[in-house]
């Protein structure tokens, strides 16, 4: 029995002045009601070498100095899937399904970095107005977390072969999500936060 690798790359980006909220190509916002299927790996392979699996996601953000001023920074911060650099080889993978949904975890997990970027920029909007050096240090903090946790997630569950373990996280993800609802991109309201 071939080892399937799952591979997980997230590219942070600052956009501050040509940020655009239209998707190109291949790009899916994350979203609650949208999963990941099959169709949204748009590179097909075929060569021995590569990973069974590959998933790659983007968390943008178009913060600026001006942003201090508002009371809802969510759609400043986008969490997407890059479908034109993602790719699965159905010809090495058994449970096509449950793999996916072993990306969409991962996915989720990238969506709570994203809510927790929201939650913090929003907390600390008065500093962004002295330069916008903190979001760049808050974006790395964060990226570094979502690392570790990812990396926790694959040890867990065995890269989402222990089944029991994937289930525990998928209660852990839900419940956090859950936890940082009014930090979802689709949220515009105001949001206060309690100090």
């Amino acid at each position: 029995m071939k080892k399937i690798f799952l591979s997980f790359i997230l590219i942070t980006a600052c956009l501050n002045s040509s940020f655009s909220q239209e998707l190109q190509d291949g790009q899916k916002r994350w979203s609650s009601s949208s999963k990941l299927s099959i169709d949204d790996f748009k590179i097909k392979i075929g060569a021995e070498d590569n990973d069974a699996i590959y998933s790659q996601f983007m968390v943008t953000h178009s913060i600026g100095g001006f942003d201090f001023m508002k009371r809802n920074l969510n759609q400043k911060i986008e969490n997407l899937f890059l479908g034109n650099a993602s790719w699965i080889d159905t010809t090495k993978v058994k449970s096509i399904e449950k793999q996916i949904q072993f990306q969409q975890m991962q996915f989720d997990l990238a969506e709570i970095s994203a809510r927790k970027f929201r939650k913090r920029i929003l907390k600390d909007k008065r500093k962004i107005s002295k330069g916008v050096d903190i979001v760049n240090k808050i974006n790395n903090e964060i990226i570094s977390e979502l690392s570790e946790t990812r990396l926790e997630l694959m040890r867990a569950t065995e890269s989402g072969r222990n089944e029991k373990m994937v289930t525990e996280w998928k209660e852990k993800i839900k419940s956090e999500l859950l936890e940082l609802e009014e930090f979802r991109f689709e949220n515009k309201k105001k949001i206060k936060l309690n100090k």
